[in-house]
């Protein structure tokens, strides 16, 4: 009997003293469940691929030598391009050079398979000449393309004109106002 004269009213208490506390904690956990229903979807996973433009120098390093150098250097020379200074045509045909061009090319020779070897073979070309012969068509058009500088001379152009309009339409102008 005297263990059950302890223990109800530690039962009491220990009731009254702990029901607030578990009452807070469901709160708590209700208010987290709410807040957790009310927060957006989270972002789809990020996708650790190389970027597209990353692209042709992973390509390059797959050739056999020596196209793999060429190619390579043929990447220096478009990262190298001083591409603030060109219009944007020439702008244009180096990016597309870098970002679709050369990868297009290297592709379609590294995804050739020994069938498509054997019908190039056949026709008297082989896949490594069509390569390079491919490549230097690319540098051709990269030397032309900075070669170029239309905006140097379009600039030109359009002070030659400004003059023109100023000076020549001037003499006209200044005796009209004489005149009147």
């Amino acid at each position: 009997m005297h263990a059950e004269a302890t223990l109800v009213p530690l039962l009491f208490f220990g009731s009254i003293f702990t029901f607030p506390l578990v009452r807070r904690q469901l709160i708590h956990r209700h208010a987290m469940e709410r807040l957790s229903a009310d927060r957006p979807a989270p972002a789809p996973p990020v996708d650790v691929r190389p970027a597209p433009s990353d692209e042709a120098p992973v390509l390059a390093l797959r050739l056999p030598e020596p196209h793999r150098h060429y190619a390579l250097a043929l990447l220096c020379r478009l990262h190298d391009a001083p591409y603030d200074r060109l219009d944007s045509r020439s702008q244009f045909l180096l990016r597309q050079a870098r970002l679709e061009y050369l990868p297009a090319t290297l592709r379609a020779y590294l995804n050739l398979t020994a069938v498509a070897r054997q019908h190039l073979q056949e026709r008297g070309q082989s896949p490594e000449g069509h390569l390079q012969e491919q490549l230097e068509t690319i540098a051709a058009g990269i030397t032309e393309a900075l070669r170029q500088d239309h905006t140097a001379a379009n600039r030109m152009l359009t002070q030659g004109q400004f003059l023109r309009d100023r000076f020549e339409d001037g003499p006209a102008r200044v005796r009209e106002y004489l005149q009147s």
